[in-house]
């Protein structure tokens, strides 16, 4: 054989080496938006998600003469979800979802495909959106279900739309005002509320008559209380310093706590463990499907808890109510589900827009709302719940609750509560000096 061969080998493995990568890359594109990859998660309630994420061709619209000879959009509009929003679970509020893409997928004469994601892991919402952007535009949806903390994350990365000149929806007055803001980041529009969530006081209506109006009705009466204390973002001790009139920010927008309203709290937390109204193992309870399993498990009396696990579970022992305050201002945060536009298609982003808003109607998120066991982000979705027992509490809350801070507060506040609150709760720490620690901490950082 010739010399010749080998050489011309080596030359061509040499020159295409440093093209492996792309072939690489394009390849995991493919398996994770193909739903091949696993994926793991949960949701914002920590209800349990599947394993794996699935794509499933949803709809295809009844065709007409006229239609099938000129189709009016000939690719399908892809919308991403999270698992529990799945239409074809087969539930209630599956079935109403399915409903609601076949109307708008007929009118419109577009084919849906919906594809699950999971919440979080490599394969998740945000991820995929990350990886498609990056190496295949071309599979990205047209539209993508995202929580508030990964709306956050996709707009400021770009892999997202804002909405301006595609939908004024926001505008309407109906909405209300926590979800309004759960659809802006830095002030831009970047969605549409789809469904809401907020922190709440779960309480056995066997040991409590009624919902206790105040934090030192639970220290005098002694009722026992459960929350996340190992929670990382510590979202509970945040929503009662707020409620005690604390800021998260200063004027220049950077994280903020003030020591007054700090030390209100921690001091409550202190005569709760002296009065076993937090029991000592509340210290090991790190999420609140954990604290929730301890309510359940009659280990406690009431328990902070999600309204979505309330109204997906609601034990016929147990009522809601939103969290008392330490001071004037309402103490229950709100999260949600936002529709995103992320169409990489022009043409096609006033379509996926108008999806959107098809999906955030009243007339569809005032059943799907209480079928899906969500917080309505609409004043018209209460009236069309079946249960209207349920509606005064939800919908005060609804009017009261205030939006979870902004992902980098939440980054910088939430480990310097969480551990300023284990101190106190394990008597580590007086009151007023693990206040002033936790302002010293925010206030300048790396300082221990």
């Amino acid at each position: 054989m010739s010399p010749v061969f080998p050489c011309r080998r080596a030359f061509l493995t040499h020159c295409l080496k440093p093209f492996r990568w792309v072939v690489v890359l394009l390849l995991m594109a493919f398996l994770v938006l193909s739903g091949c990859l696993p994926s793991w998660g949960t949701s914002p309630t920590s209800t349990p998600l599947p394993p794996t994420s699935t794509a499933i061709p949803v709809i295809s619209p009844t065709p007409s003469a006229e239609s099938s000879a000129t189709p009016a959009v000939s690719k399908p509009l892809v919308i991403w979800l999270p698992p529990q929003f799945d239409p074809e679970n087969g539930s209630r509020a599956g079935n109403l979802l399915k409903e609601r893409l076949t109307a708008f997928a007929q009118e419109n004469q577009v084919e849906i495909k919906v594809r699950l994601k999971a919440v979080s892991g490599p394969a998740s919402l945000l991820e995929s959106l990350i990886l498609a952007s990056a190496a295949a535009p071309a599979a990205l949806p047209s539209v993508v279900v995202l929580s508030r903390e990964d709306l956050e994350n996709a707009a400021l990365k770009g892999v997202i739309y804002p909405l301006d000149g595609l939908s004024t929806a926001i505008d309407a007055s109906d909405w209300f005002e926590y979800a309004r803001e759960l659809a802006l980041v830095q002030g831009s529009v970047y969605g549409l509320p789809m469904a809401g969530d907020s922190l709440g006081l779960v309480y056995r209506t066997g040991n409590l008559p009624r919902a206790p109006d105040s934090w030192q009705e639970i220290l005098d009466q002694r009722y026992t209380l459960t929350f996340p204390v190992q929670e990382s973002k510590s979202l509970t001790t945040l929503a009662l310093y707020l409620s005690a009139g604390g800021d998260n920010q200063d004027t220049q927008r950077r994280p903020l706590l003030e020591e007054e309203p700090l030390t209100t709290v921690f001091t409550w937390y202190r005569n709760a463990v002296e009065r076993a109204v937090i029991p000592i193992w509340t210290t090991q309870v790190e999420t609140y499907s954990q604290a929730w399993q301890a309510y359940q498990d009659k280990r406690t009396m009431m328990v902070v808890a999600w309204a979505s696990t309330y109204l997906s579970d609601f034990p016929p022992d147990s009522l809601f109510s939103p969290l008392p305050s330490m001071g004037d201002a309402p103490a229950s945060l709100a999260t949600g589900w936002i529709l995103a536009v992320a169409e990489p298609d022009p043409q096609r982003r006033a379509l996926a827009a108008r999806l959107c808003e098809w999906l955030t109607q009243s007339d569809f998120s005032g059943a799907w709302s209480e079928a899906v066991g969500a917080l309505p982000v609409r004043p018209s979705s209460f009236p069309l719940w079946k249960n209207q027992s349920f509606v005064p509490v939800f919908q005060r809350m609804a009017e009261t609750a205030r939006p979870i801070p902004s992902n980098d507060v939440i980054a910088v506040l939430g480990p310097v509560l969480r551990e300023s609150t284990l101190e106190v709760l394990q008597l580590k720490t007086l009151p007023a000096p693990a206040a002033q620690n936790a302002v010293k901490k925010v206030a300048t950082p790396g300082v221990k």
